[in-house]
């Protein structure tokens, strides 16, 4: 109940900011290790949206709609891919008179995979937790800017997904 609380007021927090705001399509290669063994690397396309609290546009919130583009195989054989995944987060970052921004995330994080058995078969696999990230933003112009991340979106109960994604974004 808590952790359905706590992704709603994130997702509600870019909607009702009155500053300026930030969109973005980043290509993501995730890491995947399901805690029954093995890893994969799948890749996504992942839309943002965002919007700053305040003035300095250090502090912020957005959301995240992630799709699956590329599988890859675990050792065993199976192909994971990712359907979509989608997150809620507070960011922190420098102050917006600099040309290279690092930044903070903090929020929470669902990814749907699906894994097709080499013998026939699949099953969808579904993994949330709280994820944290880090990242840099590289002004281009005052309205477009390029994103380099690194994000451990879940960590729990053996389950390890890990997103490094690269993005082109808009001020706006």
């Amino acid at each position: 109940m808590i952790r359905k609380s706590l992704m709603a007021a994130l997702f509600a927090l870019p909607l009702s900011a009155t500053a300026s705001g930030f969109a973005g399509l980043d290509f993501v290669s995730s890491n995947v290790e399901p805690d029954d063994g093995g890893s994969a690397d799948p890749s996504a396309l992942q839309f943002k949206f965002g919007s700053w609290i305040n003035r300095d546009e250090t502090l912020g919130g957005e959301v995240r709609l992630g799709l699956g583009v590329g599988d890859d195989h675990l050792r065993s054989g199976v192909d994971v891919e990712i359907d979509r995944s989608y997150g809620a987060y507070f960011r922190g970052q420098f102050p917006n008179t600099l040309p290279v921004r690092p930044y903070g995330l903090i929020g929470i994080t669902r990814v749907e995979t699906t894994q097709d058995y080499a013998g026939g078969g699949s099953k969808g696999e579904n993994y949330n937790d709280l994820s944290l990230g880090l990242g840099a933003d590289i002004t281009l112009t005052n309205q477009v800017f390029v994103s380099v991340e690194y994000m451990r979106v879940v960590d729990h109960g053996g389950d390890q997904i890990s997103n490094l994604a690269v993005g082109l974004n808009g001020r706006f």
